[in-house]
Parts: C-alpha cells; sequence; structure tokens
C-alpha cells in the first residue's frame, strides 16, 4: 500500500512538473484598478488552484465544525465511577528484637 500511494505521488508530481514546463510563457494578469502582473502561467495556475482550495475549505469550516460538535454532544459519556470507601488494611505489629533493642540497631 505504500508503494501504491508512493507511486500515485510520483506520478501527480512528474504531471504537475510537465505542466509548469509547457506554460513557462509570461503572462499579464489585469488585476483591479488598471494593476497588472506578469508571472509565468504554470504561475497563476497554481496560484488560482491554491486560492480556490483555501476559500473552500474556509466555506466549508462552520457545518464541519458543527457537525463535530454535534458528533461530541451525541456520544455516550461514560458514567462518573462512585467513589468507594477505602479499606483500611490490618495493623501489623513491629516485631521486637531478641535482646529487648529496637529492630533497626539503634
Amino acid at each position: 500500500m505504500r508503494v501504491l500511494n508512493w507511486f500515485v505521488r510520483l506520478i501527480l508530481f512528474l504531471l504537475l512538473f510537465g505542466l509548469a514546463l509547457n506554460n513557462l510563457e509570461p503572462t499579464v494578469l489585469h488585476v483591479l484598478f488598471g494593476t497588472q502582473w506578469t508571472a509565468p502561467l504554470f504561475v497563476l495556475l497554481l496560484a488560482a488552484f491554491s486560492l480556490g482550495a483555501v476559500l473552500g475549505a474556509m466555506a466549508m469550516l462552520p457545518g464541519w465544525m458543527r457537525a463535530r460538535r454535534t458528533q461530541l454532544d451525541r456520544a455516550p459519556r461514560p458514567p462518573m465511577p462512585t467513589p468507594q470507601p477505602m479499606e483500611q488494611a490490618p495493623i501489623r505489629s513491629v516485631p521486637a528484637a531478641i535482646d529487648g533493642s529496637t529492630p533497626d540497631g539503634v
């Protein structure tokens, strides 16, 4: 699967690279108020595609956020665990030393 993924990426790169090499002629883009931008055609195509992708993603963002919020609201929440009383361990007495001194030897 990884090899197929890299193969598709390589083919896509080569197609876009070929498109760029075939469209190197300088092109003038006339913008508002008499402003002009001169650049190779593939740069203008790439800029238009990128701008469209960004604007499309921004237009879909509110719907994505709304769907995500409703998905989180509908998800079942695990019940909160009730606190259990702690059981006390039995108290063990410290064995006394045979000679009557403390067990740690002090």
